[in-house]
């Protein structure tokens, strides 16, 4: 059987979707508000000062508008993936993680292998990183299981 390995750009691809899951309840919040209040410019039209005549549905407008936005199934998808990723990580992994992607400080991957405990070396923590993207990935359906 072929081995199956993760291109340099897949890799980037799933750093970038690890900081998505880091932020994942955040950007969905964003979605949905910017989804349930659209932009719309201010236009006056009840000139006469009656009631309006025309009648919204606007929570079934809401819902179809969030069934209909690819972004925001994608970061659903993703935030079911965090629900199923994060508990399978090991100590160290999550430790790994959350220095990388949770923490406001930017830890480049030498910093992060001399903060984890226990410390390890620059070869190691690049193959932890290599580990944790392929668990990424396997949860995304890019490398098989």
């Amino acid at each position: 059987m072929i081995e199956e390995r993760l291109s340099s750009k897949e890799m980037q691809g799933l750093e970038a979707d690890f900081e998505k899951i880091a932020n994942i309840d955040k950007l969905i919040s964003r979605c949905e508000f910017e989804i349930e209040f659209p932009y719309r410019e201010f236009r006056d039209e009840n000139v006469g000062g009656g009631r309006s005549s025309i009648s919204v549905d606007n929570a079934q407008r809401v819902a179809e508008a969030k069934e209909e936005s690819a972004y925001l199934q994608r970061l659903y998808r993703l935030q079911r993936i965090k629900k199923e990723l994060l508990p399978e990580l090991t100590d160290q992994q999550m430790q790994i993680y959350k220095l990388r992607w949770c923490s406001n400080d930017y830890y480049d991957w030498l910093t992060i292998g001399e903060l984890v405990k226990p410390v390890v070396k620059k070869t190691q923590i690049y193959k932890k990183r290599e580990k944790l993207l392929e668990l990424l990935a396997k949860k995304e359906g890019i490398l098989r299981e």
